[in-house]
């Protein structure tokens, strides 16, 4: 039951703090994905969150997912803890209707459509950028409720953490860099693991953890002719799992980028060029057998961008990528696939007006031509208020899985469609902003698994809308941050809701410091859940989970950071049957040498 008194204590603290002043600054995050160039944060006509690595460090959260699901428009389902499977919604739609970028690179299983991100390792990102609303235009295939932009450690100087906590949590890494000229050279390598805890205790009696080692190590080199960037990364390691078969499961994971890139501004443009390849191999393990699911991409990115007048800029480039499922153990009637595109787009500013347009051509050996674009304005009333308005069309590929996956596939699936809409107001003063914001998106081709014919249909359409208010203040040395989304959801042929789901959520975070010491409580709330008509538990109730994290600055080089989560120990679901942690407990260290 959504509890609206709570809602209204936490917005009328923020918004009173908000409203102290009318003074417009431009204290803000840069966007570096929104519209594939840097802009400010408040120039950017679609909902961005940017957290870079000193928010993320502040957090404290235990992996990626818990981040994400303090966002505004993220909700999260688990089938477990730390580790294990984690599914994240962004405005109620699939998991596989947001793309994740990872240092400008496309990432995912190309047999799930998705990115896994439960074991990719906090320690290792440096900055988060969350776009909510399609991206299409810009980025092609899956971006059809927002992108999950990340941007890997680069580290300044010698640094040293450590942590451990609850369920048998333990980590260690370090990150170095050097400057010699004008070649910097970047490393950071370290491990992590958890004992876990039994996710299933319907079934197997045995605890869920995992262990993974990860590594990057990264150069750039500035020449006469522009900026030159190499990087090699590695994620390895394995996680345990329960199934819904009652058996005893691991997979191994391993995941390898290789990246080359170019930056010059030559006069008035500015030019960028990147290669890469990623391998994303999961290897799952049953009682006697095994399961290779093997992604290779290789992809080339180029674009330019220019200032054709002082109110009007103009990117435009070309997108190519293959990728192979080659290698997984499975017998797929075709294997591989090749993706190409163009891009174009313009921005424009004078005085209080804002207007930008992008338009994407992709074109697929495997299901043909697609178009997508986006079209937004904004307008500043005054130099607190604005008002923005977009609209955007996007696609998603059917996966190798979906198209071709022996007994259980429909090679005849069409690539799902979405035409989202947004208004947006926004009030941004010295002290804190106000983001209210509406959206609705309509679905055509919907894939879903029929459980009838046992095969991927394009059978249904969705309809998606909602509200997000987002809310950051500052007042009296307390930070707060509130966010509030409303999301209704439907399949328009049955009219339920879609699965997972929740009408309500909030996300609260108070945050003080005094000299050395800093500290903050969270507070999070989800409404009851749909899990669909196959479910044992048709519906999971909702919960709040409360937080308290300290930091202690012991010297310019040495923090002690302390943290509990799920504080009252409360016993909830976000995925039928799956349990979650009850109170946990994290310390970790942070070393940096003078």
């Amino acid at each position: 039951m959504f509890k609206p008194a709570f809602a209204a204590v936490l917005v009328a603290s923020c918004c009173s703090a908000a409203a102290n002043t009318t003074e417009h600054t431009n204290l803000e995050h840069i966007s570096i994905y929104a519209n594939r160039t840097a802009t400010p944060q408040q120039d950017v006509l679609a909902s961005v969150t940017v957290l870079e690595r000193d928010d993320i460090v502040a957090r404290q959260a235990n992996d990626l997912p818990a981040l994400l699901a303090q966002l505004p428009g993220i909700n999260l389902s688990r089938d477990g803890g730390r580790g294990q499977n984690s599914s994240v919604y962004i405005r109620g739609g699939n998991t596989g209707h947001t793309l994740v970028i990872i240092d400008g690179v496309r990432s995912g299983s190309a047999t799930l459509g998705y990115k896994t991100l439960s074991m990719l390792p906090l320690e290792l990102i440096e900055r988060i950028e969350v776009v909510r609303g399609p991206r299409a235009a810009w980025y092609g295939a899956d971006a059809l409720s927002g992108v999950i932009a990340i941007t890997t450690r680069k580290a300044q100087g010698t640094e040293l953490n450590a942590n451990v906590g609850s369920y048998g949590q333990l980590g260690a890494d370090v990150s170095v860099s050097q400057q010699v000229g004008d070649l910097a050279v970047r490393a950071t390598a370290g491990y992590s693991q958890t004992d876990g805890f039994n996710v299933r205790k319907d079934l197997d009696p045995d605890r869920d953890g995992y262990d993974q080692r990860f590594a990057k190590l990264a150069a750039d080199y500035q020449t006469s002719f522009g900026l030159l960037r190499a990087q090699f990364d590695i994620n390895s390691g394995f996680y345990q799992f329960d199934t819904g078969w009652g058996t005893e499961d691991q997979a191994d994971t391993l995941n390898r980028t290789y990246l080359l890139g170019w930056e010059h501004q030559l006069g008035q443009w500015q030019h960028q060029a990147q290669l890469s390849r990623v391998l994303d191999d999961d290897t799952v393990y049953g009682p006697d057998s095994s399961s290779p699911f093997v992604t290779e991409r290789d992809e080339f990115n180029y674009q330019t961008s220019t200032a054709i007048t002082d109110n009007l800029n103009w990117l435009g480039g070309v997108n190519w990528y293959s990728e192979s499922v080659g290698r997984s153990g499975v017998n797929y009637v075709e294997d591989s696939r090749i993706n190409r595109a163009l891009f174009t787009g313009l921005n424009y500013k004078q005085d209080n007006v804002l207007l930008d347009g992008s338009v994407r051509r992709d074109l697929t050996t495997q299901y043909g031509g697609n178009n997508t674009w986006q079209l937004a304005a904004g307008y500043w009333f005054t130099d607190a208020w604005q008002l923005r308005i977009s609209r955007g069309a996007a696609f998603k590929a059917p996966t190798f899985n979906d198209l071709y996956y022996p007994d259980s596939s429909n090679p005849d699936l069409a690539p799902e469609r979405t035409l989202s809409d947004e208004v947006a107001i926004t009030y941004r003063a010295a002290n804190g902003s106000v983001q209210l914001a509406w959206f609705e998106n309509d679905v055509d081709n919907l894939i879903q698994f029929d459980m009838v014919t046992y095969l991927p249909q394009n059978i249904e359409q969705a309809k998606i809308s909602g509200i997000e208010l987002a809310i950051q203040a500052d007042v009296a040395g307390i930070e707060q941050s509130f966010a509030y989304s409303w999301t209704d959801t439907e399949n328009t042929l049955t009219g339920l809701r879609l699965a997972r789901r929740p009408e309500h959520t909030i996300n609260w975070r108070a945050g003080h410091s005094w000299n050395k010491f800093s500290a903050f409580v969270t507070a999070d709330y989800q409404s009851n859940t749909y899990q669909g008509e196959y479910a044992v538990n048709e519906y999971l109730g909702g919960f709040t989970l409360w937080g308290i994290g300290a930091s202690y600055t012991v010297s310019p080089a040495l923090t002690l950071r302390a943290k509990v989560d799920n504080l009252f120990d409360k016993n909830y679901y976000t995925n039928d049957r799956y349990t979650t942690a009850g109170t946990n407990f994290g310390l970790s260290v942070s070393y940096t040498p003078l």
